[in-house]
């Protein structure tokens, strides 16, 4: 069995599905550490890996292999020292000390995402074995044979990332998700997002994924710095 997980505001929504993507499941956890270990390889849109000063090389090009109109949507990963920030202002300053960089509000917004994903991956081995770095966008750029034309909380965004999911996982398959998450809190393109991050997961499995930066990289805990697609 694999994954792809994607933050919400109170945990990770999980669409578990087997390696060919058949028989797709939602669930939530609360935390990263609550994931079923029976997973073999699972996707997580979080940054895993950083810098101590500098952005990172995967950030980089996952925003120009994602080009226009998505680009943005990779947002700047924090420096390690940034990590425990108790507010943007704490966050920006500690930032600042490391390479004189600020940190954006959509960054500090999933700091603390960061920051369990991070402790989890250092403290755990099976989920240094197991999780791998992976963007939605850049995901469903690969998927459709180019970046999404509309933003993913648009109407039309919402049709074109649907029609994906459906010709793929199959049709009823994410209403079923969306039914087993009723009463969780979790956004439309929170779930589309973590079936986005699962086909990328298979992709990873099958040895047909490509890597961002192709020649790897590690940070100083010795954790990989990779954008998987």
């Amino acid at each position: 069995m694999i994954a792809g997980i994607d933050g919400t505001v109170n945990g990770w929504v999980v669409i578990v599905c087997e390696t060919d993507l058949d028989n797709a499941e939602a669930l939530h956890v609360s935390r990263l550490s609550d994931l079923p270990r029976k997973l073999k390889i699972a996707g997580v849109d979080v940054p895993i890996g950083l810098s101590e000063e500098g952005p990172r090389e995967a950030d980089r090009l996952a925003r120009k292999a994602l080009g226009e109109p998505r680009r943005r949507s990779v947002f700047p990963s924090p420096v390690r020292s940034a990590l425990g920030a108790r507010s943007w202002k704490d966050a920006c300053a500690r930032s600042e000390r490391a390479d004189g960089r600020r940190m954006s509000m959509q960054t500090f917004a999933i700091l603390h995402k960061i920051a369990e994903a991070d402790e989890f991956v250092r403290t755990d081995p099976w989920a240094r074995r197991v999780l791998r770095e992976v963007h939605p966008e850049l995901s469903f750029a690969r998927w459709a044979g180019g970046p999404m034309r509309f933003g993913k909380k648009s109407v039309a965004g919402r049709e074109e990332r649907l029609a994906l999911i459906a010709a793929t996982f199959g049709r009823g398959v994410f209403d079923e998700a969306r039914r087993a998450l009723r009463g969780r809190r979790v956004a439309f393109d929170d779930v589309a997002d973590a079936f986005a991050v699962a086909w990328t997961t298979a992709r990873i499995h099958a040895g047909v994924a490509e890597r961002f930066p192709p020649g790897g990289a590690v940070d100083a805990e010795g954790l990989p710095m990779h954008i998987w697609a």
